[in-house]
């Protein structure tokens, strides 16, 4: 280690000294201080149904669909009663068959699928296997909460992701109780006008509510966004736990 003199006093000091111990004077320019850059975040686009999504945004995919023969099984027949009734000119009793027909079809016919992602639900009209499908490749599909069910007349999928769920409970699905109000109904007109075929009616009406019978399940995404995920109504504390069970065992890691 080798001494030289300082610019400044004249003093000794040694070569390795950042400054002079006697002045103060600098003997070496401080090195600068390098900061790292953080990498910037990739978001990747999803497309689904003409949108344009965040993957990483992306709080949950779900759909619903009527079954495709519930159409035939119940559909043809309303059509043949709706047309005998009327051929037969009785108007009270073709007018509430169209009616009754109408509201059922009306009641099961549903095909929708939606994402939700930060503060926004959209609706996707497109094949919603493919774009749950989709959905599975392009992220790790094991985070998910993924739940596939049916009952007599829907089939009920959807896939969560914890990371992006705020919020999440039970939530009532009365649409079943429509049924039960119509078949009460026609019960109730078929002994006021004395129509021995409103009794069936209803019957069959009080039927079909308890087979389509369904849960929900509402989540809100971390931005706010509210969806329903519906199931089958003896499947959602099942899928309550595991959505519970999944968030909890993210924050411990």
């Amino acid at each position: 280690m080798a001494l030289v003199s300082c610019p400044e006093c004249n003093n000794q000091v040694s070569d390795a000294a950042v400054a002079c111990p006697s002045c103060g004077h600098p003997l070496k320019e401080a090195s600068p201080v390098t900061v790292e850059k953080p990498e910037p975040i990739k978001n990747e686009l999803f497309k689904a149904g003409g949108a344009n999504l965040v993957l990483a945004e992306i709080a949950a995919i779900a759909c619903v669909k009527t079954r495709n023969w519930v159409y035939a099984v119940i559909g043809l027949p309303l059509v043949i009663a709706v047309i005998f009734a009327w051929m037969s000119l009785d108007w009270p009793l073709a007018a509430g068959i169209t009616f009754v027909g109408l509201v059922i079809l009306g009641f099961i016919h549903v095909d929708q699928g939606s994402v939700a992602s930060t503060g926004n639900i959209t609706d996707i009209d497109e094949d919603m296997d493919k774009v749950t499908q989709r959905y599975h490749d392009s992220i790790d599909a094991s985070s998910l909460v993924i739940y596939k069910g049916r009952n007599t007349f829907q089939d009920m999928h959807f896939s969560i992701n914890p990371e992006r769920i705020a919020e999440f409970s039970q939530a009532s699905s009365n649409g079943h109780i429509w049924f039960y109000a119509l078949g009460i109904g026609a019960f109730i007109a078929g002994f006021q006008y004395y129509i021995p075929l409103l009794y069936i009616v209803g019957a069959v009406l009080i039927c079909f509510g308890f087979l389509s019978r369904k849960a929900a399940l509402q989540i809100t995404g971390v931005g706010g966004a509210k969806m329903e995920l519906y199931t089958r109504a003896s499947d959602i504390k099942q899928v309550i736990q595991e959505l519970t069970q999944s968030i909890e065992s993210g924050q411990k890691a």
